[in-house]
């Protein structure tokens, strides 16, 4: 692991997500540059409706970056135009991956094999055990860790026979966290 401490695993280079409700441009997130390196521990802070969801979904590549400023007219009607304006020189690097001009299915297929995400609702399905939610994340990939070894590093050992609603809310996290974990 220490061989590669400090190679680059996430690098983004003038991103700007930007939407248009009525005739305002709202900026969610604009000209963000971050590097991060293996071995960083990296914390997302701040306001409600700082751009943080914004962020995590580009970075999760849920969402696509703005590659252009989108310019608001109005025209002799009153009627709101929202035209292209100055291309954006943005990059999204997860790895060797530049992700921010991927089509949607680019996005899906890197999502299902590269992408291990946490969200605030577990999202677990109700109808399967914890060792079949771990699972099911794990075959979409090519080289998936084991998912009882997951489990068990995640404190559920003896805990895979269990549905979701048999698990407490922080042991319904620790599923989700394992099944994020197993996609490796």
């Amino acid at each position: 692991m220490e061989e590669n401490k400090g190679k680059v695993l996430v690098k983004l280079e003038n991103v700007n997500k930007f939407y248009v409700v009525g005739n305002q441009i709202i900026k969610a997130n604009h000209n963000l540059n971050l590097t991060i390196n293996q071995g960083e521990f990296c914390v997302v802070v701040g306001p409600s409706g700082a751009g943080k969801t914004t962020f995590l979904n580009l970075l999760g590549a849920m969402d696509t970056p703005s590659l252009t400023v989108p310019v608001v007219n109005t025209d002799k009607k009153g009627k709101i135009k929202v035209t292209e304006g100055e291309k954006l020189d943005t990059h999204i690097f997860i790895g060797d991956q530049d992700i921010a001009t991927y089509n949607d299915r680019q996005l899906t297929k890197f999502r299902r094999q590269s992408i291990g995400f946490v969200f605030q609702f577990y999202n677990l399905m109700p109808n399967l055990t914890a060792l079949d939610n771990v699972e099911i994340a794990a075959e979409l990939v090519t080289n998936p860790l084991n998912s009882k070894d997951v489990l068990n590093d995640v404190g559920l050992a003896g805990r895979y026979d269990n549905f979701p609603s048999q698990l407490s809310g922080g042991e319904q996290q620790r599923v989700s966290i394992a099944r994020a974990i197993a996609k490796n």
